[in-house]
């Protein structure tokens, strides 16, 4: 099941856009900031859309952060030419 790319619902709200799943968390980025919500707060899908049920926001807002640290690491210029960026 294609979790990414829908909008995430809770309590009858959309908070934010799903962008991955990494450790058993959904991350959805919120405005600015990402969230790692646990996949069991998941209570259904729909085709554009995740519903929610509460979740510890302050641990969510602590994996986000992991996870943007993390997913966001620089590349180096032998990377950016191994994908066929930078040559001549």
């Amino acid at each position: 099941m294609d979790l990414i790319c829908r909008f995430v619902v809770k309590n009858g709200e959309i908070i934010g856009e799903s962008i991955d799943v990494h450790k058993n968390r959904l991350v959805i980025k919120v405005k600015d900031k990402f969230l790692g919500i646990p996949l069991e707060a998941i209570e259904k899908t729909e085709e554009d859309k995740i519903y929610v049920s509460d979740f510890d926001e302050e641990e969510a807002k602590k994996f986000g952060e992991l996870w943007l640290e993390e997913k966001s690491k620089p590349v180096s210029l032998e990377e950016l030419k191994s994908y066929g960026f930078g040559g001549e």
